[in-house]
C-alpha cells in the first residue's frame, strides 16, 4: 500500500503530519502555496518524508502596500517633509498582535555583554522586509559608520589594554558602561531627537572582529553617549559605530521604526508598491527533536525570528531547500549521519548551516555532510563569527559548497577529523581584518582536520585585509593541500604558532602581504613575555585547558594522534621541544607562490628552528609561473606537483 498523504492548497501540513504518524514511513507531499505554520517533529515522525516543491513556509505577516496608511499628526511633524511623504504605517494591533508578540528591542553581536545585566532581556528582534529585502531600524548615518571622537571612560571591561584580562570580571555583574565622546556634527544631530531614550548604538568598539549593540543614554551638553552594556573588549577613539532605533532618523528607503507601546510600525519601503512582510514568529519554521530518518525536501522557508530549521536527530536529509530572511541561522543540525544538500541560503541574520556531531571523548565521527549548497549574502545582523558553514565535534564533512558575500568567515570549525574540500569561497571576510575565510583556533588538541581542493578568491576588501586560511592561536594537527588561494588581502595562510601542521602542494597567488605566515606566538608569550602570554603563562589555565580537558595521551587518542600524545604540559620540562608552546614538527613545503611583492614566506626564526620549512617556489607573476589565472591551470605542470581537480570545485552541476 502506497503511504502518500497529500496537502492541497489551503490545507494543513500539521494535520497531514498527524495522519502520517499512524503510517510508519509515510510521505507527505505538500502542494505549491504559502503555508503560515511551523512544523514540529519528534520521534513519532521518524522515517517520514515531507516534500514541498513550490510550497513556502513563512513565519511572517504579509501586508500589501495598498493596506498601509499615510502619516498624519505628531509623527509626521517629527520627520523631514520629504521622508514623511514616503513613509507608511502598519498598525500591528489591528492584525491581532500585541506587545508580547513584537517584544522589546534586544541586544545582539558577537561581543555583546547584555547577559551580564540584571533586567536585560534576551530575545530576537522583530524584522521587516520590503520586496523580500531586509529593512533595518532607522539609523544615523544611513550608510557606513561614524567614528568615536574620544573615550572618556571605557567602562568596566573584561580586557584592556589588549591581553590584559581584568580579574573577577566574569564573576561580577552590572558592569559600568563607560562614556564615549561623539563629534560635534553628530551631537547636533542628537539634539534634534525628541525622545533619545529609544536610541541604540551598534559598532566595532575596539576590534574589527567584535561587534555589539547596546542601548545608550545621551548628554548633549558634553557630547557624550553612555552605553548601557559595556563593550567586552573596551572602546577606543576612532572606533566605528552607528546609532539606530530613532524615529527622527527615519529618512531613507529600507528603514523602519516600531513604536513598541502602540504597535504602530512606520516604514520607508525600498520602492512604492512593494509587498511588506513582518517577521513576528519566534519559532523555527521546522523544529525536530528526536526524529530520525526524516526527509525535508523542496520547501522555501522565510521570515522567522529564529532559525529556518533546527534539527536534532540522526540519518536525516534536508535537500533542495531555499531559506532566506530568517533572523538567526538558516539550519542547525545536531546528531549523526545527517545531510544538508542542494540548498540555497541567503539573507540570514546570523550564519548559514551549523553542524554539531560526533563524540570527542571517543573520537566517534558524526558523519554529517554539508554538500552542494549555495550560501550567500548572510550574516546581515551579527557581523562577526557567523559562518556560512560551521562544523563542531568530530568527523563531519563540508564539500562542494559555494560560500560568498559575507562580512566575516565563510567556514569555521572546531573539534577533530573534519573534511573541508571542493568548496568555492569568494568575496568573504569583507568587513574584518584579523579573520580568515576558513578559520579555527586556540586548541592544541584539534588534530585531524583536512582542508583540500578548495578555491578561495578575493578575500577581504579594499579597506580590510584578512587571511585566506587562518589557524589561529596555536591550532595544531591540521593538514592543507591542493588548495588555490587567489588575492587574500593579507596572508594566504596564517599559522598562529601551532604544532604538527602540514601545508603542502597549495597554490597561493597575489596575497596582499605574504603567501604564508608562521609565527611563534605561544613560544614568545611563554618565554619572552610576548603579547600572547596571558593565554599560556599560568599552568592549568588558559590555553592549557585545551589539552587537559581531553584524554590525548591514552586510548584511541594516543593511537590516532601519536604526535599529540608526545606533547607535554609539564612546566618542569619547558626546555623540551615536546612542551606544547614550541611551534614544532610542522611542515611547510612544495607550495607554489605567485607574489608580485616577492614576499613569499614570513616564518619566525623559532618556527624555522623547530619545524621543517622546505622548498616553496616563488614567482613574481602568473606568467612567470606558467599559471593561467582564469583557467586555474599550469601550461606546463610543475614536476612533482599533483594536479588540482579544479573542475570539481564548487557545487556539483546536475
Amino acid at each position: 500500500m502506497e503511504k502518500i498523504i497529500r496537502v492541497l492548497p489551503g490545507g494543513s501540513i500539521a494535520e497531514a503530519q498527524h495522519r502520517a504518524r499512524a503510517l510508519s514511513g509515510a510521505t507527505v507531499i505538500v502542494a505549491p502555496g504559502i503555508y503560515r505554520e511551523s512544523l514540529s517533529l519528534d520521534a513519532r515522525d521518524s522515517g517520514t518524508s515531507f516534500i514541498g516543491y513550490g510550497a513556502t513556509l513563512t513565519g511572517g505577516l504579509s501586508v500589501k502596500y495598498s493596506e498601509t496608511e499615510a502619516l498624519c499628526g505628531d509623527i509626521r511633524a517629527r520627520l523631514s517633509p520629504e521622508a514623511a511623504e514616503k513613509i507608511r504605517m502598519i498598525d500591528l494591533a489591528s492584525y491581532g498582535y500585541s506587545r508580547e508578540d513584537w517584544g522589546d528591542m534586544y541586544a545582539y553581536g558577537f561581543a555583546s555583554t547584555h547577559e551580564k545585566y540584571d533586567g536585560a532581556k534576551s530575545g530576537v528582534n522583530l524584522e521587516v522586509f520590503s520586496g523580500g529585502r531586509r529593512m533595518h531600524p532607522a539609523r544615523y548615518p544611513n550608510e557606513g559608520y561614524l567614528k568615536l571622537d574620544g573615550v572618556l571612560d571605557c567602562g568596566d571591561v573584561r580586557e584592556f589594554p589588549p591581553q590584559n584580562y581584568w580579574k573577577g570580571w566574569d564573576e561580577r555583574r552590572n558592569h559600568r558602561g563607560g562614556t564615549y565622546i561623539v563629534d560635534r556634527e553628530t551631537n547636533e544631530r542628537i539634539r534634534r531627537w525628541k525622545d533619545p531614550s529609544t536610541a541604540w548604538l551598534f559598532g566595532y568598539l575596539y576590534w574589527d572582529w567584535a561587534d555589539s549593540a547596546t542601548p545608550i543614554t545621551v548628554d548633549t551638553d558634553n557630547r557624550a553617549i553612555m552605553p548601557a552594556y559595556v563593550s567586552l573588549f573596551s572602546a577606543r577613539a576612532g572606533a566605528e559605530y552607528y546609532l539606530f532605533n530613532i524615529l527622527e532618523e527615519l529618512d531613507a528607503p529600507g528603514e523602519y521604526y516600531l513604536d513598541r507601546e502602540s504597535g504602530r510600525l512606520y516604514l520607508y519601503p525600498y520602492a512604492e508598491g512593494e509587498e511588506l512582510e513582518i517577521s513576528l514568529s519566534a519559532q523555527s519554521l521546522i523544529h525536530s527533536a528526536g526524529a530520525d530518518g526524516v526527509t525535508v525536501e523542496g520547501f522555501a522557508l522565510k521570515c522567522a525570528r529564529s532559525c529556518g530549521i533546527e534539527l536534532s536527530g540522526n540519518d536525516c536529509l534536508l535537500k533542495n531547500l531555499h531559506i532566506r530572511n530568517v533572523a538567526e541561522h538558516a539550519i542547525t543540525v545536531t546528531g549523526y549521519r545527517n545531510t544538508v544538500e542542494g540548498c540555497e541560503i541567503t539573507r540570514t541574520g546570523r550564519g548559514g548551516i551549523y553542524v554539531e556531531g560526533g563524540d570527542r571523548e571517543s573520537l566517534t565521527p558524526g558523519e554529517n555532510r554539508v554538500i552542494n549548497n549555495r550560501i550567500h549574502h548572510f550574516s546581515e545582523l551579527y557581523q562577526t563569527y557567523q559562518a556560512g558553514v560551521s562544523l563542531g565535534g568530530v568527523g563531519n564533512i563540508c564539500a562542494h559548497n559555494e560560500i560568498c558575500f559575507t562580512p566575516h568567515a565563510a567556514i569555521i570549525y572546531r573539534g577533530n577529523d573534519h573534511l573541508i574540500e571542493y568548496n568555492h569561497i569568494h568575496d568573504a571576510v569583507l568587513y574584518s581584518a584579523d579573520a580568515g575565510a576558513i578559520y579555527a583556533g586556540r586548541d592544541w588538541s584539534a588534530y585531524g582536520t583536512v582542508i583540500r581542493y578548495n578555491l578561495l578568491r578575493d578575500i577581504g576588501s579594499e579597506k580590510l585585509r584578512p587571511e585566506g586560511i587562518y589557524w589561529d592561536d596555536a591550532l595544531s594537527g591540521q593538514t592543507a593541500y591542493g588548495n588555490i588561494i587567489l588575492r587574500a588581502g593579507h596572508f594566504g595562510f596564517l599559522i598562529g604558532g601551532g604544532r604538527d601542521n602540514v601545508v603542502r602542494h597549495n597554490i597561493i597567488a597575489e596575497s596582499g602581504t605574504a603567501a604564508i605566515t608562521f609565527d611563534s606566538r605561544t613560544y614568545d608569550g611563554f618565554f619572552l613575555g610576548g603579547w600572547y602570554r596571558a593565554a599560556v603563562e599560568t599552568e592549568g589555565e588558559g590555553q592549557w585547558l585545551s589539552l587537559l580537558n581531553v584524554p590525548y595521551r591514552t586510548g584511541i587518542w594516543a593511537e590516532k594522534y601519536p604526535a599529540l600524545a608526545a606533547v607535554t604540559t609539564d612546566f618542569s620540562a619547558k626546555d623540551d621541544p615536546s612542551f606544547a608552546v614550541y611551534p614544532a614538527n610542522s611542515r611547510i613545503e612544495n607550495n607554489i607562490i605567485i607574489q608580485p611583492s616577492g614576499k613569499g614566506l614570513n616564518i619566525s626564526s623559532v618556527s624555522r628552528t623547530y619545524s621543517h620549512i622546505g622548498e616553496n617556489p616563488c614567482f613574481e607573476s602568473a606568467e612567470a609561473a606558467g599559471f593561467d589565472m582564469a583557467l586555474l591551470k599550469f601550461s606546463l605542470p610543475p614536476e612533482d606537483f599533483p594536479e588540482i581537480p579544479v573542475e570539481d570545485i564548487g557545487p556539483i552541476k546536475t
